[in-house]
């Protein structure tokens, strides 16, 4: 198409998007001539006669020079004190700090801790609230753009239109080297010359800059502005006189190093005109072309990357203060002047214009065009440019809290939470950064030396908050970084970005450099050298253009006396009104050449649905049955037959219930997020001890992975009857029905993998970088869920590399899409491994450790001799056979019919390295099996005479939805092999392989649902123990010593708090309890003959000293015992339910009873 080939390479991906979205070709020509009628109507109200009117009227009231106390005030623009950072903090702030600084002092003298905890308590609030406000914002844009998009195919068509004239600011100081880089970039915008204005604001003292100019020989839109001597000498003050003499309808500023997008400012003024008389400042993109020079132009570059694509966008979209770049800002000449142009005194005057664009209510846009500037290549340099801005935004800060009660009227919150988080929390973080990780590295080399002082400065619940902040804070303020430049396709600078932590202690040098500057000389202007790029070569001239003498400037007008305003000056209030005066004078703004609503019109696609009804009747099966399944297993009591339900449960409650509560509760070999998905529910007693805390968790999962192989099967077969009816192989299958009615992991692990199988697949088809980052995402959930996960990740990382090698992507972008893919999906292993260093002082305690798979697999070898051990056939055997008892031996043989079909059609393509990708667990159960590191018994692999003949055969639901996908895949090739006119006779094939589905499922309930009977006599049950009968009749309050692994007695059937059972994660009072127990426990709990009980390890039960304290108070047959100690009240008498007492009693007799 014509309108594709004016996109270039570099906008692509925004070309496929706008060039769809209007797909009615008349509704693009109505749009087009909507556009021009605009133009021409808003081209004609602005006369030359109009704006020499408006630009003198204006001259008039800004050339005044102003006597503010002694001192004289030529600004160029009309003086606010309000707005003016003439004041760098005013008598009552000075108050307000001294107060606040007498008392910080005189709380840390007499009430230090609890001043310090408030202090922290502040720091903390103000991290995370700039935490989730930033990241939030920034993951919200980058999943879906919300900045302006103008199709270029539009300015294209609207190339003759009668365009609005434009002026554009140049302000310029020393800057002879770069002046012909920026001749050639305005010689190069696409826009009427006629309507053209190109000032160059020069100082009067910079000669060489002007005499650089008038060697290039420009044409005659270009004119050279010398800008009166006077103080502050400072950009603002420079573009307010510019302002002064600009009859521009529109008005932009651009650094002298700047080489905008061609087309950026007709794209501008189309803006202007979908938005309307409300918008007063279009903020196009900025970034840099010399990003590769150093590695302080990389960091530079992510910076401006994440900003500008990604944060102000976020603010944008969120309806909060835009603090503006400081270039690229178009503004309709009227309404800027009304807002009295920029403050000469601050020095970043585009961050307090933005801010006083929001007080008056004025809208702010970001424009999808980028201007590129030149990196600081120099430290110093950039230091100094640096301290410049930080000077600046605390300049703004202390400006726009002169009054913060103003704050409090209705509409202002927005406003204030800006004020506070983007600009003084942002600010400020750059001070407070060094005295954190002071206190971090503190932490990590004296360790316990300082560990009790700390706990009194962080509490549990400060605790957490900063160990959130530090912890994900510092990854994802790294990784919105990656983000950024993954939007921009500048990946390779993705690999630099790891590395800005180093960047941010730059910034805490220059925030040092800017406070110093803001108390000795706070307008002064730190000039920044531009040119740095061009090495030593001088620019080059442009010839051929037509030559010009620089424009004279404006005369000084009479001098106005102004009071210095104080706290009870009533100026501030008279010049407010004034502004808002101004802007209700504006009568020559347009409305909108085309509404909201109209613009949303056009540009929807005709004739599609987004709505899936297929996906809706998904949703609703797997509800209905999640439910009916959960209710049926609970009226059964059966929802805790597994022993490892009562365990996850009990890490669960550990959270809210123990002798020392917290996130160090969650796991320890087991991974944590199963446990973390209970915790709305387990606090309650009912939903804990019925297990009904766990069974939430897991039916919400299991809809989500319904969900999830549903959309991946639509993916695949492009049919959304053949996806529903592969579906149901997952929705119906009766061992998943169980065990999403417990407490056990596998649900929630299914569901992560196959939400990151369903992303992976997006991303292969579609190559959106949020399709990766949400894949990336459901593996750092799936690494944390269970160790399949893991495997997972190790599979699915070297196959981005594979995909975009098919798709013959370079290698910069698989780098870039690696590294993107790899940190986030990474980090639930990084951390995992953290946790285990941290809290058991060995990085693989999980793998090593007494309670993990291995030691257990270890202790069974001792029973049996493993046949699957290095035995690669025999792993592959037992597996196979434990995933056909799971989902039946006819959907495997379907299931094997249509991947072979799969993989003759498509060979080696994306789709199949996606569809591979659900088979993962079959190798990682098979591999994990050949190496010991687990084992499975089950009937048909196992001899016959073997009495543990059923033990992990819940492993085979990892293959469910796999198979699931396979059935998605052959009913959609019952109806692709039919001729096109026969295609609705499909259906009817379709409909037999649901039958089929079900039929299967019938079959599976008929011969024994494996998992559930794993549970009741399988070696997976919970072991019948007569002490929680015992206790749920007898116990009448006090600790309980015991080795919890080794007993299996949780408190939940005898009806204990977990408060109240003294165990090895119980702190200091474990350590006293086994040398002491009758001092801290009232029961104890031990079994002698077992030597992993660590109870019985420490305390000999046959001893005279114990036995003179405790009483034998139960006896179970397998040797475990219960002691009550002497002394006591008498034990009451309660009777028990008839569940309790034949709970589990079926366990380890390998009958069905």
């Amino acid at each position: 198409m014509k309108l594709q080939k004016l996109e270039n390479v570099a906008t692509q991906t925004t070309k496929k998007v706008t060039t769809a979205d209007i797909t009615d070709e008349r509704n693009r020509r109505l749009l087009i001539e909507r556009y021009k009628e605009w133009l021409a109507t808003h081209t004609s109200r602005n006369t030359i006669n109009n704006a020499l009117r408006e630009m003198n009227e204006y001259a008039e009231s800004a050339g005044k020079t102003v006597l503010v106390g002694e001192q004289k005030v030529t600004i160029f623009a009309p003086f606010r004190p309000e707005h003016s950072a003439l004041w760098v903090i005013t008598r009552w702030q000075s108050i307000v700090l001294m107060l606040l600084a007498l008392g910080g002092c005189l709380g840390l003298q007499f009430f230090r801790q609890q001043t310090l905890l408030v202090a922290m308590t502040i720091i903390t609030a103000l991290y995370l609230g700039h935490l989730l406000t930033t990241v939030g914002l920034s993951f919200f844009t980058f999943r879906r753009s919300t900045e302006e998009e103008i199709d270029k195919g539009i300015v294209e068509a609207l190339r003759d239109a009668d365009w609005p004239s434009y002026t554009i600011l140049c302000p310029l100081y020393r800057e002879a080297r770069v002046v012909p880089q920026f001749a050639r970039a305005m010689m190069s915008m696409d826009y009427p010359v006629e309507k053209l204005q190109i000032l160059f604001l020069t100082e009067a003292d910079d000669a060489d800059t002007r005499n650089a100019i008038r060697a290039l020989t420009l044409p005659s839109h270009f004119k050279i502005v010398t800008v009166p001597q006077g103080s502050p000498r400072t950009k603002p003050r420079a573009c307010n006189f510019g302002l002064m003499q600009a009859f521009g309808q529109y008005v932009v500023i651009y650094d002298a190093e700047d080489i905008p997008e061609p087309t950026q400012l007709k794209k501008a003024v189309l803006t202007f005109a979908n938005h309307g008389p409300d918008l007063a400042c279009v903020q196009a993109k900025l970034n840099f072309y010399n990003p590769y020079q150093n590695v302080l132009t990389r960091w530079f570059t992510a910076e401006y990357s994440l900003w500008f694509d990604l944060i102000l966008p976020g603010l944008q979209s969120a309806k909060l203060s835009l603090p503006l770049g400081g270039t690229s800002n178009h503004f309709p000449t009227q309404i800027l002047r009304a807002l009295g142009g920029w403050d000469a005194f601050n020095v970043t005057e585009d961050c307090d214009l933005g801010l006083r664009l929001s007080r008056y209510q004025m809208e702010t846009v970001v424009l999808n065009s980028t201007t590129y500037e030149e990196a600081n290549s120099k430290f110093k340099n950039w230091i100094r440019q640096r301290s410049r801005w930080i000077k600046g935004y605390m300049q703004t800060y202390l400006i726009n809290m002169r009054r913060p009660w103003r704050y409090l009227r209705p509409g202002r919150f927005r406003e204030f939470v800006s004020l506070q988080l983007v600009i003084g929390g942002k600010t400020a973080f750059l001070f407070l950064n060094p005295f954190l990780w002071c206190l971090f590295v503190l932490y990590l080399f004296l360790g316990h030396d300082v560990a009790e002082a700390y706990h009194q400065l962080f509490p549990r619940p400060l605790l957490y908050a900063g160990a959130f902040s530090l912890i994900f804070g510092n990854f994802f303020y790294i990784y919105m970084y990656l983000l950024a430049c993954l939007k921009r396709k500048q990946y390779y600078l993705i690999k630099w970005a790891l590395s800005i932590p180093l960047y941010w202690a730059m910034m805490s040098i220059a925030a040092c450099m800017a406070f110093f500057q803001l108390i000795v000389k706070p307008h002064y202007w730190e000039k920044t050298e531009h040119g740095l790029h061009l090495g030593k070569k001088p620019g080059g001239a442009i010839p051929d253009f037509a030559s010009l003498n620089a424009s004279p400037y404006l005369e000084d007008t009479p001098t106005l006396l102004v009071p210095v305003p104080t706290l009870a000056s009533t100026n501030k209030q008279e010049q407010a009104s004034s502004i808002t005066a101004a802007f209700q004078a504006i009568s020559t703004m347009p409305a909108p050449a085309i509404t909201r609503k109209e613009r949303v019109e056009l540009k929807q696609p005709k004739g599609k649905s987004l709505r899936d009804p297929w996906f809706l009747v998904t949703i609703i099966t797997a509800l209905l049955t999640s439910i009916s399944a959960c209710w049926y297993f609970f009226q059964q009591r059966e929802i805790l037959l597994y022993g490892d339900s009562y365990s996850h449960m009990m890490l669960a409650r550990r959270f809210f219930d123990s002798q020392s509560p917290g996130v160090a509760q969650l796991g320890g070999v087991w991974l944590p997020l199963p446990q973390v998905g209970m915790l709305p529910f387990i606090w309650n007693d009912s939903l804990w001890r019925s297990g009904l805390a766990g069974s939430f968790s897991s039916m919400t999962c299991y809809v989500v992975a319904s969900c999830c192989i549903f959309l991946a099967a639509r993916r695949i077969t492009h049919d959304h009857v053949a996806s529903y009816v592969g579906t149901l192989a997952f929705i119906l299958n009766p061992n998943i029905l169980y065990l999403q009615s417990t407490p056990l992991s596998e649900l929630v692990c299914i569901a992560t993998s196959t939400l990151a199988c369903y992303f992976f697949l997006c991303w292969t088809q579609d190559n959106f970088p949020r399709q990766l980052v949400w894949a990336a995402a459901s593996i750092f959930l799936a690494t944390l869920a269970r160790y399949d996960g893991w495997a997972l990740f190790m599979v699915m990382l070297p196959l981005i590399a594979v995909v975009g090698l098919l798709k013959r992507r370079g290698w910069r972008e698989i780098q870039g899409n690696l590294f993107v893919f790899g940190v986030l999906a990474s980090l639930g292993i990084v951390l995992w491994l953290i946790w285990n260093q941290l809290i058991f002082h060995d990085m693989f305690y999980f793998q090593k450790g007494p309670y993990s798979a291995l030691g257990q697999a270890i202790s069974l070898n001792q029973i049996r001799a493993e046949q699957t051990y290095h035995n690669l056939w025999q792993s592959i055997r037992y597996y196979v056979v434990t995933s056909v008892d799971t989902f039946g031996s006819i959907l495997l043989a379907l299931g094997l019919v249509a991947l072979i079909i799969f993989l003759v059609r498509k060979r080696l393509t994306t789709d199949t390295l996606a569809v591979m990708m659900f088979l993962v667990p079959f190798v990682f159960y098979v591999l994990t099996m050949y190496s010991g590191q687990v084992g499975i018994y089950v009937p048909g692999a196992d001899p016959l005479n073997d009495p543990n003949h059923l033990f992990n055969v819940r492993f085979g639901s990892a293959m469910v939805a796999s198979v699931a996908v396979c059935m998605a895949i052959l009913a959609g090739y019952v109806r692709q092999a039919l001729p096109r006119r026969w295609r609705p006779v499909g259906r009817v094939g379709q409909m037999a392989v649901a039958l089929v589905i079900v039929a299967q499922a019938v079959l599976i309930v008929a011969g024994g649902i494996i998992t559930l009977e794993d549970g009741i006599y399988g070696g997976s049950c919970a072991f019948p123990h007569p002490i929680n009968v015992y206790l749920a009749q007898h116990y009448n309050g006090g600790r309980v010593l015991e080795n919890t692994f080794t007993s299996n007695i949780d408190g939940a059937d005898a009806g204990l708090l977990l408060k109240d059972i003294v165990y090895d994660g119980s702190d200091n009072l474990w350590a006293k309890a086994l040398k002491n127990p009758e001092a801290m426990v009232d029961w104890v709990i031990v079994d002698p003959g077992n030597a992993k009980d660590i109870v019985a390890q420490h305390i000999d039960v046959n001893s005279p000293q114990f036995q003179q304290n405790f009483t034998l108070a139960y006896k179970e047959h397998y040797g475990l015992r219960l002691y009550h100690r002497n002394g006591l009240p008498p034990l009451p008498t309660r009777p028990i339910s008839p569940y309790l007492a034949s709970a589990h009693s079926l366990c380890k007799t390998g009958t069905t009873g």
